[in-house]
């Protein structure tokens, strides 16, 4: 029966995705434990570095709502082959620029190009996997994103000792593979057995309950996402700076949320909650992420910042990117999903943009460390807010 067989399919496809986010992070996370290194051979302070890192998501936020508008009229496999090999192409060449300023452009381009990813690859799983699996499928979608920051990570501190452009080549490379893999399997045309729309056609505009409903998530996800790439990008920095880290040992220690994250992901959504106890799920895991991060400024003892990294490992960012995600499949119509889900990331990485800035920002000029985690810790519990008025879908 067609049930049957779109049930039977859905491992392989959150397989590829989770390919797909595992190289996407890798090569997010990979120049951040070298941070320190960087800056002293480009003679660049925090905020530029934190600049670095801005530049790509500022191209990567830019592309969001045209990729997910054109997610929704083109074909899949030519958006994520194109976006993928382009994306791994620039990353590549950040390892042969000879200068801070070379690497800012190619990051930019590799961000423009890496931002069709999520609009397209969300859009295809929320059409062709049942509702009943798709938090658990988006869990092991989203799960590659924590084994890419653990590989981003462990391949800067075994690879980027000796040359920071050894590591981003060796990921560079294989990220084109990936895109080349992802063209070839992707199917031209995804659509559920019977819906109404059709390639080309124009969502119809959800009810004003649903564009509130939205709305709130769209803040929702801000929040979480402000506080996660507050970690990615000055998490090893930070910890460098406050106990006896370095090389392996610091790289391990940076991923320790991830590494935690990467199983609490799938065990928290294999029983897919919905509606009312999915919101209050939700509730729970924002309440101990965000408390996490407010403490975590205020400690030096390692046990205790290892401790309150693995209790944000358990409940922050990834853990709640599945319920999100399904949260707004369940709000909107399918045949808009590519824009939704364009306009949640574009909304979402806004905080990419302005994270590692202003974090840098806190971390050389005001209050350090403490106060960067602090304002991390902040954003977290106003989604807990947030998530007050919202209503099950």
């Amino acid at each position: 029966m067609p049930t049957r067989d779109r049930d039977t399919r859905w491992l392989p496809w959150a397989l590829l995705g989770a390919l797909g986010w595992l190289f996407v992070y890798a090569d997010r996370a990979v120049l951040s434990p070298l941070l320190r290194d960087f800056g002293r051979l480009f003679h660049v302070g925090p905020a530029a570095l934190g600049l670095l890192s801005a530049s790509f998501f500022i191209t990567y936020t830019a592309v969001q709502i045209p990729a997910g508008r054109l997610a929704d009229r083109v074909s899949p496999r030519t958006l994520l082959g194109i976006g993928y090999i382009g994306f791994g192409v620039f990353i590549a060449l950040e390892a042969f620029s000879p200068g801070y300023y070379g690497i800012l452009a190619f990051s930019a381009l590799a961000g423009l190009f890496q931002g069709v990813y999520y609009p397209t690859q969300f859009a295809v799983t929320a059409r062709r996997i049942p509702q009943r699996v798709l938090t658990l499928a988006n869990a092991v979608i989203t799960s590659g994103m924590a084994a890419g920051i653990v590989l981003g990570y462990l391949l800067a501190a075994g690879l980027g000792q000796s040359s920071w452009q050894t590591p981003v080549l060796v990921l560079g490379v294989l990220t084109i593979g990936v895109g080349a893999l992802l063209y070839a399997i992707t199917p031209r045309d995804v659509q559920r057995p019977g819906a109404a729309a059709t390639a080309g056609s124009t969502a119809p505009p959800p009810a004003k309950a649903s564009r509130t409903r939205f709305a709130l998530l769209l803040a929702l996800n801000f929040c979480s996402l402000y506080a996660f790439f507050f970690l990615l990008a000055w998490l090893p920095y930070a910890l460098a700076g406050v106990v006896a880290w370095h090389g392996l040992e610091l790289g391990l220690a940076a991923a320790l949320p991830t590494m935690v994250g990467l199983p609490a992901t799938i065990i928290w959504s294999a029983r897919s909650a919905q509606g009312a106890s999915r919101l209050r799920r939700m509730r729970y895991l924002l309440l101990a992420a965000g408390l996490s991060l407010v403490s975590l400024g205020a400690v030096h003892s390692p046990v205790l910042v290892l401790a309150l990294l693995t209790v944000y490992g358990l409940t922050g960012k990834l853990v709640m990117d599945p319920l999100i995600l399904s949260e707004v499949t369940a709000s909107l119509p399918e045949a808009g999903y590519g824009q939704a889900f364009g306009v949640l990331n574009f909304v979402g990485m806004l905080a990419s943009v302005v994270a590692p800035a202003v974090s840098g920002y806190l971390i050389g000029h005001l209050g350090g460390f403490a106060a960067a985690a602090g304002l991390a810790g902040a954003f977290v519990l106003i989604g807990l807010l947030i998530t007050a008025w919202l209503r099950p879908a």
